[in-house]
């Protein structure tokens, strides 16, 4: 809300806001009488009300009241367009001091006041208005405002705002809204553009009234108008609300491309974007600059995303030491295993073997049966079938796995014995049975 014109010639757009002559009356011969009879400012109560004037831009407010204290004094010898002159210029003084109360009171002299000129009128209605929302009145607000409505023949776009913005600040959003619209049609009828705030309160008018298709087509004006990350991030986030993800991550990566997505939880948020949507690449792209450039921290949350990104877009090696981090940091029995399967995948079983076995003495291990399986496999790969088919053996009491175990325990052991079988001699006494270690050829 802009401030009353108080501190440059308040004395001037007074007297210019009135229907009267703009000096001092002469008085030297009497004017016929008229309909409605025109008021002067008389030569001493005008340099008195000049000198309050010239106080008022001096900032001098004690001398200012000191020179206006002066013309009230002389009390009813004051015609009325005096009087009403004299209480605009204490509401002055007043709002110059943030003493809103008495600005307050001296705009309601001021209307009291018959004969008032309709430009002083007008003016001091709306400058009653801006202190009412001031203080938060927000119903003499409202109510002093439709009231300089009806008698203003064209009335601006930013009074339209300020009451829409009383209406917001009571919750009656759809008065709101029709205040606003009001003040858009006004400006787009003399090809203005409409003012960022005018906007911003009409999409938080929206919002609070549950239509977020409106709201984000008010976002997108703010957007290509007065672009920011917070509109920006305002708008993805409407897009969500609507269930539109695809519009969401569009919105989200162009800021990001713009500069405009710069925080953790934001570029957080559209890395996760970029995997729900298939597209893993630029999620490893923005996590490994964010994590360079320090804007992100390796955390267990980050890490885990930043492996589940690599994995997806199919970087397997580089998604290995991030996965090793990760468990060492947390010790957590899950990220072991995230590290075995990834060891595995890659081929290296001895890693894979460790890291499964590190999993079973990690913390907070919900299935080690099924931690076993997996630990099963990869030392049966490693060509360790010994060790398999007690890791197997160990897991076959299970419900979950117990069925799948006793099959490979059968496999294991075949394979074992095809073995044994192909490192007998024939037609000689079979040796000896190695020990546990070495029956299949483990050393």
């Amino acid at each position: 809300m802009s401030r009353t014109p108080s501190v440059h010639r308040v004395l001037a757009a007074i007297l210019l806001a009135g229907v009267t002559s703009l000096s001092p009356a002469a008085q030297d011969k009497p004017t016929k009488p008229q309909t409605k009879q025109t008021q002067f400012i008389s030569q001493a109560v005008f340099k008195d009300l000049e000198k309050a004037q010239q106080a008022i831009d001096a900032k001098d407010y004690p001398g200012a009241i000191a020179a206006l204290d002066v013309v009230k004094a002389k009390g009813d010898k004051l015609n009325d367009y005096e009087r009403a002159t004299l209480y605009n210029l204490y509401a002055a003084v007043y709002y110059n001091q943030d003493d809103t109360p008495k600005a307050i009171a001296s705009y309601i002299e001021v209307l009291k006041t018959p004969n008032l000129p309709e430009g002083l009128r007008d003016s001091t209605l709306f400058a009653l208005a801006q202190m009412y929302f001031v203080t938060e009145d927000y119903p003499k607000a409202i109510q002093v405002l439709n009231r300089w409505f009806e008698t203003v023949p064209e009335p601006s776009a930013d009074a339209y705002v300020l009451l829409a913005q009383a209406h917001y600040q009571l919750s009656d959003f759809q008065k709101a809204e029709k205040a606003l619209i009001d003040a858009l049609k006004l400006a787009k009828a003399k090809q203005q553009a409409p003012k960022e705030n005018w906007l911003a309160l009409l999409r938080a008018v929206y919002y609070e009234l549950g239509d977020y298709a409106k709201a984000a087509k008010v976002l997108e004006i703010l957007v290509a108008s007065y672009p920011s990350e917070s509109y920006v991030l305002q708008l993805s986030g409407m897009y969500g609300l609507m269930g539109e993800q695809k519009k969401q991550l569009a919105t989200l990566h162009a800021g990001y491309l713009g500069g405009m997505v710069t925080k953790k939880g934001d570029l957080l948020n559209l890395a996760r974007l970029y995997l729900v949507e298939d597209v893993p690449y630029p999620a490893v792209q923005l996590l490994t600059k964010a994590f360079r450039d320090q804007v992100i921290e390796p955390e267990a949350e980050t890490l885990q995303l930043y492996a589940q990104a690599l994995a997806l877009a199919q970087e397997r090696e580089a998604q290995i030491p991030v996965l090793k981090r990760l468990a060492e940091m947390t010790g957590e029995a899950r990220h072991y295993a995230f590290l075995g399967q990834a060891q595995a995948e890659a081929g290296n079983w001895q890693a894979a073997i460790d890291a499964f076995q590190s999993a079973l003495k990690g913390k907070d291990l919900d299935d080690p049966d099924g931690i076993r399986m997996q630990l099963g496999t990869a030392q049966f790969n490693a060509g360790r079938l010994s060790d398999a088919r007690r890791t197997f053996i160990a897991a076959s009491e299970s419900d979950k796995h117990g069925e799948t175990a006793a099959n490979w325990i059968k496999f294991v052991g075949a394979e074992i014995e095809r073995k044994r079988a192909m490192v007998q001699m024939p037609d000689e006494p079979a040796p000896a049975p190695a020990p546990a270690a070495q029956q299949d050829g483990e050393g």
